[in-house]
């Protein structure tokens, strides 16, 4: 984080992100695989890759659909600033379907960051449990998935207020094959009331989220 030659995307997102809180909280260490699952502009992708080290290796993740049609190409511009002159040379980009990975290695750790909310709603129930299924597919037997998302309560609109109520996550990890070996309340947000939608700037970067750390059931 204290990198001087960070993206200017990023330091406005130390804050809600908390990169070294969360990762220590995933176990992460240097000499590890990562993968960052629909990793959009990258923030994560490079603090994953400080914290992998030189011997670590991380997978930043997109889709084609995401690089080139979303927010007017900027994903694409800032991933390739990123990954210009071999600035990050532990980084690999990685364009491939969400439910179809492809990758050469199983990884130590994954990060899935809210997302799962929109596979559920906007494209249903059995893609989000694939889209699930396919990063298990990748991991180590004791590879971990740290998974994060804004939360929805009962008899709201969530769909439209870009959150998912905890319940339903957790049945689909359950399904997926997972089990939450561990929750943390680094990203809860007592003063939340779970009405807004989660980019209106009274709770933008600051909704409650949960935050499992999940592995292969067994």
């Amino acid at each position: 984080m204290a990198a001087p030659d960070r993206h200017r995307f990023d330091l406005p997102r130390d804050a809600a992100r908390k990169p070294y809180e969360s990762f220590s909280f995933l176990g992460l260490k240097a000499g590890m695989i990562a993968l960052d699952v629909g990793a959009y502009a990258g923030y994560t992708s490079e603090m994953l890759a400080a914290a992998v080290g030189p011997h670590g290796r991380v997978y930043s993740h997109n889709t084609q659909r995401v690089l080139e049609r979303y927010a007017d190409g900027y994903y694409r511009r800032t991933i390739e600033e990123r990954l210009a002159n071999n600035r990050l040379p532990n980084v690999n980009l990685h364009v491939t379907p969400y439910e179809d990975l492809q990758l050469e290695e199983t990884i130590d750790v994954a990060f899935l960051g809210n997302l799962l909310h929109d596979f559920y709603y906007q494209n249903g129930r059995e893609r989000a449990l694939s889209f699930l299924i396919a990063i298990r597919r990748t991991l180590k037997p004791d590879g971990v998935l740290g998974i994060t998302d804004h939360i929805g309560i009962p008899g709201k609109d969530n769909a439209s207020l870009h959150r998912i109520e905890t319940s339903i996550a957790r049945e689909l990890l359950s399904d997926a094959g997972f089990e939450i070996a561990a929750e943390s309340d680094l990203f809860a947000n007592p003063r939340d009331d779970h009405s807004l939608m989660v980019y209106d700037e009274r709770v933008y970067r600051r909704t409650d989220r949960f935050f499992f750390r999940t592995v292969p059931a067994r």
